[in-house]
Formats: structure tokens, sequence, C-alpha cells
């Protein structure tokens, strides 16, 4: 959003568009990186020297833009962190900015820097997650375990504590996305005069998580804590890792024995998906899948009302979260009665009146509407990044008013979300249960990352955690399968943008497989949805006081 070089939705920066000038570029971004520590108009590094030296800096993902060819037909911007995957572009993790090292301090993104470092210790860590998730789901047979309430709690709280003081161990070390030097911009920018966040400054970030930065940037600006401004920055999402695993467990505790419902938790807590995002990239998917966790979990409950704030905060946060709208809205069908509605849109009307309001002086009146219109057609590419169908067929990057057969990409996406909504509403009228929430919300994300256009690579992340829930609430083992196979293609995905692989515009056998995984996984998740959409199904997956439901149930 915003003119040109100035702004990008859900952050992204443009950056090294052209072939050359990479060392230009690492020499301008630590100019960069002392306009975004100073400013104090918030304006994304909008200031003269920044302007002059390094044309955009951008977005949450915040990539940097160097002095070469302007990317996007001289816009100077990219989106979602894509540092320059696009055409004849470097790509993923910059080779300008970051933020890490003991204590936060700054240091370069790509080519030795520290976040490089670990990339050999992330993928050996991931190799032996994933196949010990495949061992143990495919021998393992749930059996009840004879221990006392205070030792499953230890357990329990053993394992969220080594998930995160590791986390916190790690954050320190790791140099992080060029996305947290616009998350500490703008926490800067929120401390100083949180009212005057979009007037003084040119984010376009929706306002929620400004609350977050704002707490951040006050805490930062003590002499004790801000030299560890890059752990700061992270915090709110390794919380939320954390949290969210909480949650997983507290609703199996509830459904499945004891054993299944602790591994669940390990399995979140540790699920290199989950930590590359929070702890590595440093991006606020975590927090946003919390909000959505909690959504399902309530409407499933059936409290609307506090269902629709989680679920009006999560837009508030990142505009994709329209995406899970039409979750809320067949639950609204399904009950045929007018209270819900009443409750669920009053809700909605006073969560967002309160989040916008300390932000709409001296605004006009739309304001919030024009912020996120200004998404529209921003990013007008098959893919953005994202391993998908689109990707696939050598979309990625394209311009989506290409032409595939006889409309456009981008007349295809739109088709795509339609059928997939469509889709999902039909399995959520068959079930006739509120427990297929999980289930339709897991259909909408999987089916809009695989065949939408303008997606990036980051967009599938809930799926992990709404295929856990989906497992809960339905017993379908299958989908603890489907957990396994999307947290292992969002971990390829982030893995090969964040730490560059495929440095030149080519495919490469990650972009490939990640891509044909996700397309099959969406067929595969087709097929369970719908043979657990029949009410019978639905009904044998209640929880019933007395049993506790295998692991192996179907």
């Amino acid at each position: 959003m915003g003119g040109p070089g100035q702004r990008s939705s859900d952050g992204q920066t443009a950056g090294n568009r052209g072939t050359g000038n990479v060392g230009q570029d690492q020499q301008n971004s630590s100019s960069a990186s002392t306009d975004a520590t100073n400013s104090s108009d918030g304006k994304n590094q909008g200031t003269t020297n920044s302007t002059t030296e390094n044309p955009s800096i951008s977005g949450d993902k915040g990539t940097t833009a160097g002095n070469d060819t302007p990317a996007f037909g001289g816009s100077g911007i990219a989106r979602d962190g894509q540092h320059n995957r696009g055409p004849g572009g470097m790509s993923g993790n910059g080779s300008g900015m970051g933020m890490g090292g003991p204590g936060g301090g700054m240091s370069g993104g790509r080519n030795g820097n520290s976040s490089s470092a670990y990339a050999t210790p992330m993928a050996i860590f991931a190799a032996l997650f994933f196949g010990a998730f495949v061992f143990i789901a495919y021998r393992f047979r749930a059996q009840e375990w004879k221990l006392g309430e205070r030792n499953r709690g230890l357990m329990l709280w053993t394992v969220l504590g080594v998930g995160f003081f590791l986390r916190m161990a790690i954050a320190p070390w790791i140099s992080g996305h060029m996305d947290l030097m616009l998350f500490r911009n703008w926490a800067t920018t929120a401390a100083n005069s949180l009212s005057g966040f979009y007037t003084n400054g040119s984010s376009d970030y929706p306002p929620f998580y400004i609350y977050i930065l704002y707490v951040i940037g006050k805490i930062g600006s003590t002499d004790a804590f801000s030299p560890y401004m890059s752990v700061l920055l992270r915090l709110p999402n390794i919380l939320a890792d954390i949290v969210t695993a909480y949650m997983l467990y507290r609703l199996a505790s509830k459904r499945v024995g004891y054993g299944v419902s602790l591994g669940l938790a390990i399995f979140y807590v540790f699920n290199p998906a989950v930590f590359i995002n929070s702890t590595f990239w440093g991006q606020v998917d975590s927090f946003f899948t919390m909000l959505i966790v909690g959504m399902i979990v309530l409407l499933v409950e059936n409290r609307i009302g506090w269902s629709a704030v989680l679920f009006t905060i999560a837009v508030l946060m990142k505009p994709q979260g329209i995406i899970y709208g039409p979750v809320l809205f067949f639950e609204l069908l399904r009950q045929r009665k007018i209270q819900p509605w009443l409750l669920s849109i009053g809700s909605a009307v006073v969560t967002t009146i309160l989040v916008i309001l300390p932000f709409s002086w001296g605004q006009e009146p739309l304001w919030l509407l024009d912020l996120y219109k200004g998404t529209v057609g921003e990013y007008p590419y098959a893919s953005v990044n994202a391993y998908n169908f689109f990707a696939l067929i050598g979309g990625n990057y394209t311009q989506d008013t290409t032409t595939l057969f006889l409309f456009s990409y981008h007349t295809w996406g739109m088709i795509c979300i339609v059928l997939v909504t469509l889709f999902t509403w039909w399995m959520y009228i068959r079930s006739r249960k509120p427990q297929f929430a999980a289930a339709a919300a897991l259909v909408l994300i999987a089916g809009v990352f695989t065949f939408a256009s303008s997606m990036h690579e980051r967009y599938l992340f809930p799926a992990a955690a709404l295929a856990v829930l989906a497992y809960l609430y339905l017993k379908d083992r299958r989908f603890l399968w489907l957990a396994g196979g999307f947290s292992l293609t969002i971990f390829l995905n982030t893995f090969d943008i964040f730490y560059s692989s495929n440095s030149q515009d080519h495919y490469g056998i990650i972009w490939y497989v990640t891509s044909l995984l996700n397309v099959l996984l969406f067929g595969y998740l087709v097929k369970v949805v719908w043979d657990c959409s029949r009410p019978a199904t639905i009904q044998a997956a209640l929880p019933k006081a007395t049993n506790i439901a295998p692991l192996s149930a179907e």
C-alpha cells in the first residue's frame, strides 16, 4: 500500500531485482539500518537519506531495495519478504541487513552471516523431526498412561518450558529476516506516538499488531532492554507458539488419552515449520494462528460472540484473516437463529471500534477501508514465492494478467476461491455439526493457498494447527498425516525462501517437490473431508465421558 517505494501490504520490500550491484546493496543496507533505527517519523525509512541511498524499505517482510533496477514497474515494492525470488533477482534472506547476534545487534542477512550458519543444523533437525513423526504416527498406538495429575502437569510444563527457553536461547544468535528491521522501526514509531502512527508514518500494516509493537517499543526504549530488541520483537510469537500448543493439549485432554495429548503438544512446540517462522524468520504468523485456533475452538463451543471477537482481531491484524470468515458465516447459517447473528455482528463492530479508535484521530472516516483497499492489485502475480499450483506450472512472479488457457491467472484464482468456498459450505451443511469448523477452516486455507493468485510462502502456516484441531474434533487419523504433510511443505517453502537456496530465477528441486506436495495434499484433504462430513461420522467422533479415543480411530 501507499506510494511507490514506500509501503507494501503484509510487509514486503523490494531489492536486488536486477542482476548486479550486490556489493552496493550491502553498503546501502548499513545506512538503511541506521535510518531505520534513528527514524523518528516512522515512514519505513522514508527519510531523506534512506530515500537517496536505498530507495525503498517497506512492508512487514522488510527486504530492501538496492540501487539497481527497480522492481515491479519502477515502484520499488516487493511483497511478503520475497527478497527477490522474482525475475532475474536475488532471493530469500537478503544480502543486506538483519537483526541478530547476542543482544540483538545488526548483522548481515546472507552469505556467511549468523542466520546462514544455522541452515544445516536446522535442516538436520527437520529431517530428524519428520522422520520421527512418520515412525511414531505409523507404529504408535495410544495407551492410557498411569500417571497422577501432578506428574502429568510436570511433564506438560517441562515440554512447554523447554520449547520456550530453547527459542529464547536461540533467538539472540539468529539475525532473522529483514522484517525485524521494519517491526523495530514501527515499534519505535508507535512508542513515540501511538495515535499518530499512521498519520506520521507510512506503514500499511493493519492496526491490531501495532499495539503489540507499541509495548515492545516502550520496553525496548529503556537502557536495560534496548540491546535485546530483536528478541523482544520475537517474544510475542514465541509465546504464541507455546499458548497454541497448550490450547491443543487442553482440547486433546478432553477428547483423547493423555499420551496423545502430550504428543500433540510436543508435535507443535518442536515443529520445524513453527520454529523457523517465529524464532528464525521473526514473523508474526504464530500470533495470527493462535487467534484463528482460538476462534475455531470458541465457535465449536457455541461462544459465538467471543469467536467473532477473535476473528475480527485476526482480520485487523492480517488481511488474510478474511479467508476464515466463511467458517463463522457457515455456523451462523447452520444455527438458523437471529440472536447469534446480532451477537456476532455486534461483537465485530465493537471490537473494530475499540481497536481502530486510537488511530483514527486526524484520519478520514473511511481510512481503514482505504488501508485495506490499497492491497488490492498491489502484487499482481500468479504466485509470490508460494510453492503452490501456479508455482508448479511456472507462474512464480508471473503477471496475473497473463493468460492461462482461457482466462488470466487472476481469474483462475478467483474461480478457485469461489469453488473452494462452495465446496467447504457443502461439506459444512452435510456434516450438520459445528465440530466440522476446524476441517472447514483447513480446506479454506489449503485451497486458497494452493490455487489462488498472489499467495506468499507463509500464508499456509495455520494449516498445521488446524489439521490437529480437525483430528481432535473428527477423530480421523488421516488428519494427523495431513498435519505432518502440511508442516513439511510449510517448512520447505519457508526454509527455501529464508536461506535463498535458489538464488537465481530457476526452478529447484525443493520448489518442484513442495509445490507438487501441496497440490497432492489438498486433493487428499478433499477426500478426507468428504468422508468425514457424513453426519454419522461426526456423531461417532463426539467425545464420550467414559471412553478414551485411540490414536488409530478413524
